[in-house]
């Protein structure tokens, strides 16, 4: 079964007629029973709750199954060392279990629907050296043989993968696969070949990735200002064979910590300033406008007609809604919707995913739209 594509920082994308739809669909009402229903996943039978014993920082799906990763030590009851895999019907995948010996911040899955790649800081997967990347099989989460690209002593924070045969790294490591790509590389997924020649080099951490519908540009997101000596203020669009610098230049910015871009080519990413700003790459360096939140925007899921966004803030100021870490927009002009379900939580959400059936979030919420929900749950669209 081959992945969805990527449609959140860090996640993997969807693309197809669903996204055309109109904003009704997508979107929960306030009341999420009525148009959607909060899901309960891996349902743990000894408490009788739903949960994730941890925190989750990152989600990605093949087919039917969905990988989470994060800092968490069980779900749903079994012992799972910060990755886990949750099957259709919302029960833990008793076969999927591979471990890491630190936390997860990314996900990835293959072109080919065989392989999901994990970036975070871990030193060791399932007991073998693999220090903050790795490959691990769709089915079983065994290691891919041959595949040991590494990068040096500092996290991987975010990972994206096109269509056809390359993995894009982003962090704040110096080395790639033993050799100098500063903070951001590319990577065959077959064998973990490191593309010597993709070396963007932004001058500080690397948090987000973005990913056109056509896979031809990148869009990168951090708290550099600057990439290959020209100044971008935490946003950055590369060709994504070359790596270099197209014309977009943003002029509103900040670090940026979450990004996502629509099928239609719409980008949207969220700095430390709470802000989400909304851009057309192709035609204009100014922002088209720019959403405030009360606290960060950790998340993002892009549609072509709604945009859902995860963190900790407790409302859109500008707009005098009170949203509880959960809140969307349309697309088109930046306008709140109705959809208010909440969730609690020290910082909220840390992920979105949206697919035709269901918008998935991790974070370390115990509680969303009332209903106890920890660590990982799904809205389900009617």
């Amino acid at each position: 079964m081959l992945p969805l594509r990527r449609f959140a920082v860090a996640l993997v994308v969807l693309s197809g007629p669903w996204w055309g739809a109109p904003p009704a669909l997508a979107s929960p009402s306030a009341t999420p029973q009525s148009t959607a229903k909060v899901a309960c996943v891996v349902f743990n039978t000894s408490t009788n709750t739903c949960e994730v014993a941890g925190v989750v920082y990152a989600v990605a799906q093949i087919g039917g199954t969905t990988y989470i990763g994060g800092s968490f030590a069980s779900v749903a009851g079994s012992p799972r060392a910060n990755v886990a895999a949750v099957r259709a019907d919302g029960s833990l995948d008793p076969a999927w279990t591979p471990e890491t010996n630190g936390v997860v911040y990314a996900l990835a899955a293959s072109a080919d629907g065989t392989k999901v790649f994990l970036g975070g800081g871990f030193t060791t997967v399932n007991g073998q050296a693999r220090s903050r990347l790795a490959a691990v099989g769709a089915v079983t989460g065994d290691l891919v043989p041959g595949w040991t690209t590494q990068v040096n002593n500092n996290n991987v924070r975010a990972l994206v993968a096109d269509r056809n045969n390359r993995l894009y790294v982003g962090g704040n490591f110096g080395y790639l696969g033993g050799r100098a790509v500063p903070r951001l590389g590319a990577v065959g997924q077959g064998g973990g070949v490191v593309d010597t020649a993709f070396v963007p080099n932004p001058g500080n951490t690397v948090r987000a990735l973005a990913l056109t519908d056509d896979d031809s540009r990148l869009f990168v997101g951090g708290s550099f200002t600057s990439i290959q000596g020209q100044q971008r203020p935490g946003a950055a669009e590369v060709n994504s064979l070359t790596g270099l610098l197209t014309g977009f230049a943003p002029t509103d910015g900040g670090v940026a910590i979450s990004m996502d871009v629509t099928p239609g080519g719409r980008l949207f990413f969220g700095t430390t300033n709470n802000r989400t700003f909304a851009y057309d790459p192709g035609a204009s360096n100014s922002p088209r406008y720019r959403v405030r939140t009360s606290g960060d925007v950790q998340a993002i899921a892009a549609t072509n007609t709604e945009v859902y966004i995860g963190g900790h803030f407790t409302s859109l100021p500008e707009q005098k809604l009170n949203r509880v870490h959960l809140a969307s927009f349309l697309t088109a002009t930046g306008v709140g919707t109705s959809w208010n379900p909440g969730a609690n939580g020290n910082y909220g959400v840390w992920a979105l995913l949206a697919t035709p059936s269901a918008l998935q979030m991790g974070g370390d919420f115990t509680r969303v739209a009332g209903v106890a929900r920890r660590g990982f749950t799904r809205f389900t669209f009617s």
